[in-house]
Parts: C-alpha cells; sequence; structure tokens
C-alpha cells in the first residue's frame, strides 16, 4: 500500500495567522511569525510526527488545524500527540518493539499439533504445550497446513 498524506504545500500554506508550512526539493520547513523553526524531509515520516506532535505540545498549532492543513486524519495526530506526551521525542525513532515472535512451524511440530487436533484438543491447550501463539496455529490452520476436525 502506498502511503499518499501528508500533502505538503509547495506554497506557504497557514495553520493560522502565525504558524505556516511549506516544501521545497523535497524538504518539509516549518514558519513561525515568517521564520523557520523546523524542518524534515518529506519522506521522513517518523520526523513529521514527531515536528507536528511538538509544535502542538508547544501551542504553535491546533490537532485540527494541522490535519485539516496537511489532509491528515485527526486521529493520527491525536496518537502522534499522545505519544510524544507519553513517551517523548524518542518513540519516533526508536525500533519498532512490537512485533511478536514468528514462530516457524517445523515439519514435527506440525506433526505433533496435528495429532493433537485430530484428538479434539483446543487449539488453546495445544499452544500452551507446544510454547507456541494460538495465532501461529491458527494461521497453519488458515493456510491449509493444519487440518481442524470438529467433534
Amino acid at each position: 500500500m502506498q502511503l499518499k498524506l501528508p500533502l505538503f504545500p509547495r506554497e506557504t500554506k497557514l495553520f493560522n495567522a502565525s504558524f505556516g508550512v511549506f516544501s521545497h526539493d523535497g524538504t518539509v520547513f516549518y514558519l513561525h511569525c515568517g521564520q523557520p523553526v523546523g524542518m524534515h524531509l518529506e519522506a521522513d515520516h517518523n520526523s513529521f510526527r514527531h515536528k507536528i506532535a511538538t509544535f502542538i505540545e508547544l501551542g504553535l498549532c491546533t490537532q485540527s488545524q494541522a490535519a485539516h492543513t496537511l489532509h491528515v486524519s485527526i486521529d493520527s495526530i491525536r496518537r502522534s500527540c499522545k505519544q510524544y506526551r507519553e513517551n517523548g521525542e524518542t518513540t519516533f525513532f526508536a525500533p519498532d518493539i512490537r512485533k511478536g515472535k514468528s514462530h516457524k512451524m517445523l515439519p514435527k511440530i506440525l506433526e505433533r499439533v496435528q495429532s493433537q487436533l485430530d484428538q479434539g484438543k483446543s487449539v488453546n491447550s495445544i499452544a500452551k504445550k507446544e510454547g507456541v501463539s494460538e495465532g501461529t496455529i491458527r494461521y497453519c490452520i488458515d493456510r491449509g497446513k493444519l487440518k481442524k476436525t470438529f467433534v
């Protein structure tokens, strides 16, 4: 999926009477009373989220002004602001740790899990016994690697 937003204007566009934004040669500049107060590359979305959250927290613009001016959803602005308030600016540049462990279902594990499914055991109990997530087993069932028998 291609990210289309935010849309950075080529000419100066004002958030409010004193705060504006424009883009030139792939760099986005933020202006307060005509003076540059920040910049980042157009393609650097983490820096964009950081800068917008910082400017909103400093009171240079509101969340709705930022969403309207840059054509992004108000929810994404709120998430960025909440992230900034709760975790500070490093949260925008830290590695993404949300991803869970990926388990490869090796043939031996698949055989053991399939035999337990054939016995009518629940996916939850099998997952706990095998040390893998329920989602991993359900994914294998959805993909046809495992067959769930309904008793």
